[in-house]
C-alpha cells in the first residue's frame, strides 16, 4: 500500500467482525450518521464532520448506532508517504499532526476539507502522470488543516461514568498485558460485578475482555518477533501467555501464520 481512499456507507447494524490494527496510517472521516470508535484504550463518539487519526499499530474497532445509514471516508497511507513533509517541516511538526486521535472540523470549514478529499478521489483515478504528486500535496494540505483544527471541541461530557470506568479498565489491561490478568480481577478493580463488567466492556469497546487482552498481547509479540532475537517461548511468556501452544494458536488465528513463520516472513532467522 502507498495511498488508498474509499467512501463507504454502513447500516447501523454493521460492526467490524474482528479486532483490527495495521502497519499504516488511516484517517477516518464521518460524512453522515453517528458512530463510536475505540482506539487502544480510549472511546470516541463521532458526529458528521469529525475526523479520527489512527496511527500504525493502534488497535481499534468501530460501532455504528442511531442512524439507519452511516457514511464514512477513509484515507490510508504508508509511513513513507510522510517523508517529504518530515524533510520540509521536521519530525516535530510531523508528529504534531497526529497528537490528537480525534479532530472536530468546524461546520464552516467542512466544505474545504471535503473538497480536498474529493480532489484526492479525482486524482486517485489516475488522471495523468502528475496524479501521484497531486494526491500527496492534497493530503499534506489536509493534514496541516486538521492540525490547525485540533483546538476544536472534544468529547468532554460525552463519555458516561460507566464508560469512563471501562476506559480505565482497558488502559490498565493495555499497560499490564504481561501479567496473568483475569476478568474477575479487573472487574473488582473498577467495582463492577464480573458479569456486568463483561457485558459493559463489550458494549463500550466492541471487544470481549479476552479478545481485547489477547489482541494486545499478540500485537506486542509481533513487535518482539520482528525487533528482537528473543525465542518464541520467551516472547510468549513476556506477553502473558503461560502456554506456548496456546500462544501459537492465538497468534495464528489473528495473524494467519505461526510465530516462527511470521518472523521468517520479515526476513528474520
Amino acid at each position: 500500500m502507498e495511498f488508498q481512499i474509499s467512501r463507504t456507507r454502513r447500516p447501523y447494524e454493521f460492526n467490524m467482525w474482528k479486532s483490527h490494527w495495521h502497519p499504516y496510517y488511516e484517517l477516518f472521516y464521518l460524512v453522515s450518521g453517528h458512530c463510536k470508535i475505540f482506539i487502544n484504550h480510549s472511546l470516541y463518539y463521532l458526529e458528521p464532520g469529525d475526523m479520527v487519526f489512527i496511527t500504525p499499530g493502534e488497535i481499534h474497532r468501530t460501532t455504528y448506532y442511531s442512524s439507519p445509514v452511516n457514511e464514512r471516508i477513509t484515507l490510508s497511507f504508508d509511513k513513507e508517504y510522510l517523508n517529504d513533509i518530515t524533510e520540509s517541516c521536521g519530525s516535530h511538526l510531523t508528529d504534531s499532526l497526529f497528537q490528537s486521535s480525534k479532530v472536530s472540523i468546524p461546520a464552516g470549514s467542512r466544505s474545504y476539507a471535503e473538497e480536498l478529499i474529493q480532489k484526492m478521489v479525482y486524482e486517485g483515478a489516475g488522471q495523468d502522470g502528475y496524479s501521484p504528486m497531486m494526491m500527496r500535496n492534497y493530503l499534506y494540505e489536509l493534514l496541516i488543516f486538521l492540525s490547525r483544527c485540533q483546538e476544536a471541541r472534544t468529547d468532554a461530557g460525552k463519555v458516561e461514568v460507566g464508560e469512563k470506568a471501562i476506559e480505565e479498565a482497558a488502559e490498565f489491561i493495555y499497560h499490564n498485558f504481561g501479567a496473568p490478568l483475569t476478568l474477575n480481577e479487573v472487574a473488582e478493580m473498577i467495582h463492577m460485578s464480573p458479569a456486568y463488567f463483561s457485558r459493559k466492556f463489550k458494549s463500550v469497546t466492541g471487544f470481549g475482555f479476552k479478545e481485547y487482552l489477547t489482541n494486545i498481547r499478540i500485537r506486542e509479540a509481533a513487535q518482539l518477533l520482528i525487533n528482537t532475537g528473543k525465542s518464541v517461548t520467551d516472547i510468549a511468556l513476556e506477553c502473558g501467555f503461560g502456554d506456548g501452544n496456546y500462544f501459537g494458536d492465538a497468534f495464528k488465528k489473528i495473524k494467519g501464520v505461526s510465530p516462527r513463520d511470521f518472523r521468517k516472513m520479515q526476513g528474520i532467522r
